[in-house]
């Protein structure tokens, strides 16, 4: 046996993903529904999210202001996509891996969809005080009306609904926020 491979076994003939796959699937599974239920507002990667999400501003700095203010989302989403890919690609004996980096992602959508639906508030206490991204990038391209910012956000998870909710979302933004619908438009049922 190779030690790591996907077909190793353990005692009792099972594969040894199993005995990791099923306690980490309940514990994610256990968050997943804390965070969609309300009953819980973070998450145990929150604080790993906002490292990485800060190490996109400091990459990203050097490109100009907007690439700054987009450099923290992109880089809180860079590296669940690139490990992900990795798990994929590189060592595709690890679909375990590669499950957790899409739950990883899908979990920061959630909480860049909180911090755009911010940006109209500024309610959120952010690290060291300074700008908040949204309100910036919105402000600046014009998008910083109400209808706007709550659209962008719910926006988010549009691409990932089933196409009955996704008509429910372009129906609430054709009467409450026609002017950013193009934003929907291209997504397919």
């Amino acid at each position: 046996m190779n030690g790591g491979a996907a077909t190793s076994t353990i005692a009792g003939g099972r594969s040894a993903e199993v005995w990791v796959a099923a306690p980490l699937l309940a514990v994610l599974g256990f968050w997943t529904a804390r965070l969609g239920s309300g009953a819980q507002n973070g998450c145990f990667l929150d604080l790993v999210n906002l490292a990485f999400h800060e190490a996109g501003h400091l990459f990203l700095a050097p490109f100009g202001t907007t690439a700054h203010f987009l450099g923290g989302t992109l880089g809180q989403l860079a590296v669940p996509l690139l490990l992900g890919w990795y798990f994929l690609v590189v060592r595709p004996t690890r679909p375990l891996g590669a499950a957790f980096c899409a739950w990883w992602l899908g979990e920061n959508l959630v909480d860049i969809s909180v911090y755009m639906a911010d940006a109209r508030d500024l309610a959120l206490p952010l690290v060291g005080g300074g700008d908040h991204d949204w309100n910036e990038l919105f402000y600046r391209f014009g998008l910083l009306g109400e209808d706007s910012v709550r659209a962008m956000a719910t926006g988010l998870a549009c691409f990932a609904l089933p196409g009955r909710l996704r008509q429910r979302l372009r129906d609430a933004l054709s009467r409450h926020a026609s002017s950013i619908q193009f934003l929907i438009e291209p997504i397919e049922d």
